[in-house]
């Protein structure tokens, strides 16, 4: 596997590759990032930096789960939910080279999958049949967001100051969530509807991939 990097400007896909290079793409759809020959690619959106105070335009009723105890990474750690209790596994490790796992921590049975070939690809049980993580989390062509399709529905993923903010496709777009990172730590908040669509186990797998380092493009 190749290593973690985790050291990149959040939105470098979608802004400074445009402003320095001009309007770009790539296969997939994926940002074009101008690097030199045998440099590694950043992930679309890396590390982000420390959260500071979440924005009025939002309620504050939202049901936050944190990626916690990083080793040393997002692709092992654990998944802290309300009241610090544990709700997912997330591993790597060399009993299956090439695989990052995902369990409900109740049940230990898995919920997700990430093979990372080199066209890395996922499947969440239930909502998102086995593909390449590029066409579930796919760039849109003006670079400025990312779609995501669950049970037949799609959703957007797109960066707003420290967050990456997840909502509904169409003219009204409604908010459901947000990723965002602090010290040791990811941060996920989910609106009450989000939890009610059945949008909690692929977004814990979203924020991971788009969190990992790894090009998933």
């Amino acid at each position: 596997m190749p290593p973690v990097y985790t050291n990149h400007n959040p939105f470098y896909g979608w802004s400074s590759s445009q402003s320095r290079h001009g309007s770009s793409s790539s296969r997939g759809g994926g940002a074009s990032t101008g690097l030199a020959a045998g440099e590694t690619p950043p992930s679309v959106f890396g590390a982000l930096p420390y959260p500071t105070p979440p924005s009025s335009r939002y309620a504050p009723n939202l049901t936050t789960f944190y990626l916690t105890s990083l080793n040393p990474g997002v692709l092992n750690c654990a998944v802290l939910g309300p009241h610090a209790r544990l709700h997912y596994t997330v591993s790597t490790d060399a009993s299956m080279p090439g695989y990052t796992v995902f369990k409900n921590a109740l049940d230990k049975k898995s919920i997700a999958l990430v093979e990372w070939t080199k066209h890395p690809r996922v499947e969440v049980r239930g909502a998102v049949p086995k593909q390449e993580t590029k066409e579930w989390l796919k760039v849109s062509r003006d670079q400025t967001y990312r779609t995501m399709t669950v049970r037949g529905f799609q959703y957007t993923w797109a960066p707003e100051n420290e967050y990456i903010n997840l909502c509904s496709s169409g003219p009204s777009p409604q908010f459901l969530g947000r990723i965002s990172r602090g010290e040791d730590t990811v941060v996920i908040e989910l609106t009450t509807d989000a939890i009610q669509l059945g949008l909690q186990d692929t977004t814990i797998v979203a924020a991971v991939l788009l969190q990992c380092g790894h090009n998933i493009d």
